[in-house]
């Protein structure tokens, strides 16, 4: 993992969405707790956080034996994912989730070849995108709709290296999965620790606080 004492100019800049660009965790974990309480099971958000953030749906089931131990509740779950997955633009809709300061920020990053590297859809990011009008900033995006192995697989990082048409650079992840996936895809990665601190984290990365 790459230390922020050091100041470095990367050959490119690379962001997930979840956590990191957008506050969207929360939203994501108010998806799954309402599929679960039905259930009678309360998923708490520090329960969430160590199962299921950053991670596809398909890799959250995998994960919630942890938390739940009916198995005849998890094929049950599994049918019930797209629900799950149809709640999100409702709840995106209720407010703003990329922050002005990290627009400003991504307006401000001109010179470098950005990046964007999430496990969500296509079609849950991209309204995001387009309503704070950042969109235009990343000259390619990957999307978990777009590649067959997710994070911590390497592959998602390896899509964007390849597009971006570059050898390295500088990853900003907010979940174990993704700085794990980043990480074996050759690149340093930076761990923000939540959206609000993003635009003060990469300033303090590139040498500019």
């Amino acid at each position: 993992m790459y230390s922020q004492s050091e100041p470095l100019i990367p050959e490119s800049l690379i962001f997930d969405f979840d956590g990191v660009l957008a506050d969207t965790e929360p939203l994501h974990w108010m998806a799954w707790r309402e599929l679960l309480l039905p259930h009678e099971i309360e998923l708490s958000w520090e329960e969430y956080c160590r199962i299921g953030r950053g991670v596809t749906d398909g890799h959250m089931l995998t994960r919630l034996p942890q938390v739940v131990s009916n198995p005849t509740l998890h094929s049950t779950l599994r049918d019930q994912l797209r629900h799950r997955r149809d709640m999100i633009p409702s709840l995106c809709a209720q407010g703003s989730l990329i922050g002005e300061p990290t627009v400003k920020l991504l307006e401000s990053l001109s010179p470098f070849r950005l990046g964007l590297v999430t496990s969500s859809s296509r079609s849950a990011v991209e309204p995001v995108l387009h309503a704070a009008g950042v969109v235009k900033h990343f000259q390619a995006t990957v999307y978990g709709d777009e590649v067959s192995q997710h994070k911590p697989h390497p592959e998602p990082y390896l899509r964007i290296r390849e597009k971006l048409g570059v050898s390295a650079g500088l990853v900003f992840e907010d979940s174990d999965a993704g700085m794990e996936s980043a990480t074996a895809a050759g690149f340093k990665v930076i761990r923000v620790l939540a959206p609000a601190n993003l635009p003060e984290t990469v300033q303090k990365a590139l040498g500019r606080s």
